[in-house]
């Protein structure tokens, strides 16, 4: 049985065993997830994985992690660890998550979900075979004002849903002679991912940001029938803060149209070079009612504020409706103490996200955003870069 999400608020049920993290990587996965996992009771971040044994150990040490490996065979191997937490570059993560699962570990992994529609599957269906949990790195859906938004959409506000329009545009960095997407060069005590100009890596700004777009709009409107689009590429050379200098393969700009199983049509936009780069729009519209979503970060979970407009008459050129307040229940994540008034960014969405995940574990359930879902959202992204080949729309069932 899939989780209702707009059923939240609720307590963990029985008792609780300690759940044990493993994560690979030390940049955000550790940094960031890992203050979340910590955040929930009855969880312990257990290990640390990178790829050499120095790197591993100062981890290990600076953020107090009882054991760190620097072979995932190792890491997935040890007996004590129920969830792996994947954190590196997209091209390395497959033979990772597949390793975890054979291993019997519930997977917990970022995006973009795969390099191709083959590997999406693959995952997908071994998660399944195994009886395992499978978690995407899809907080978007996790936010407060996000989960306001979809109880809406499910009471019927919007009415016959009709169309969408979804915007997730970061910035672009462009002074003192240099010029570089900020996701690339995101400070704040995250190393950089100069990775992102490397089409081997299996990222871009659609790859990334389409993804995670698409499972944004999954929940609340159901699945994608058929896709058209492209993507490209505009800035040509990335000049960094710290003097290199890259020349990107990827693009920097992708363009979606798609047509949903209920009928409505609408455009997802991603990009990570806009000049004042607005952050997520999201913008749907049916019958009786239309919801506006705005977020000038990537998701931080605090910042972003809901619209909420009706059909009803009203002078034309003036708004028909009201910014609405994120009801409190929202912010708190059974089990951190978090409200509206303290809880933290980044950390109160993933915390929605990692409690869901450990209650899907417990009560045998697929979680949000699952595997499953995950790989019909690469199915839809990958659609988009083929129709820009091709110049048709793409069957996403077809794929």
């Amino acid at each position: 049985m899939a989780f209702d999400q707009r059923q939240v608020g609720t307590r963990y049920g029985e008792a609780n065993v300690t759940r044990r993290i493993g994560i690979i990587g030390a940049n955000w996965s550790l940094k960031v997830h890992g203050s979340a996992w910590r955040l929930l009771p009855d969880v312990e971040v257990a290990a640390v994985c990178t790829a050499h044994r120095e790197t591993a150990e100062a981890a290990a040490e600076a953020f107090g992690v009882p054991r760190a490996y620097w072979d995932v065979a190792d890491l997935v191997a040890d007996p004590t660890l129920d969830i792996i937490d994947v954190g590196s570059r997209p091209s390395y993560r497959y033979d990772m998550v597949m390793a975890a699962l054979n291993a019997g570990k519930h997977v917990y992994d970022a995006l973009p979900f795969a390099v191709d529609t083959q590997h999406a599957l693959a995952q997908s269906e071994l998660a399944a075979k195994k009886g395992l949990v499978g978690v995407v790195d899809a907080q978007f859906r996790w936010v407060p004002a996000a989960m306001h938004m979809l109880k809406l959409v499910s009471e019927g506000f919007l009415g016959e849903p009709l169309g969408f329009n979804f915007q997730l545009l970061q910035p672009l960095r462009n002074h003192d002679g240099f010029i570089y997407p900020h996701a690339s060069y995101p400070g704040g005590g995250v190393s950089p991912y100069k990775w992102l100009a490397d089409s081997g890596s299996g990222g871009s700004a659609w790859r990334n940001f389409g993804s995670h777009m698409v499972l944004f709009l999954m929940p609340l409107l159901g699945r994608v029938k058929a896709a058209t689009g492209s993507d490209t590429t505009g800035i040509r050379q990335w000049h960094l803060p710290d003097g290199s200098s890259y020349t990107p393969d990827t693009a920097d700009l992708g363009c979606g149209v798609l047509r949903m199983e209920n009928g409505a049509l609408g455009t997802i936009q991603t990009s990570w070079t806009v000049a004042d780069g607005p952050g997520i729009r999201v913008e749907l519209w049916g019958t009786k009612g239309r919801l506006l979503y705005v977020d000038p970060t990537f998701g931080d979970g605090v910042s972003s504020r809901l619209y909420a407009g009706k059909t009803e008459p009203f002078v034309f050129g003036t708004a028909a409706g009201e910014w609405l307040e994120t009801p409190e229940h929202y912010f708190a994540v059974p089990g951190t103490g978090f409200s509206k008034e303290n809880a933290p960014s980044y950390i109160v969405s993933m915390g929605w996200m990692f409690h869901d995940m450990l209650e899907a574990i417990k009560h045998e359930r697929a979680p949000s955003p699952s595997f499953e879902e995950a790989a019909h959202a690469h199915r839809v992204v990958e659609a988009v870069i083929e129709s820009g080949r091709s110049g048709r729309w793409i069957e996403i069932g077809d794929r």
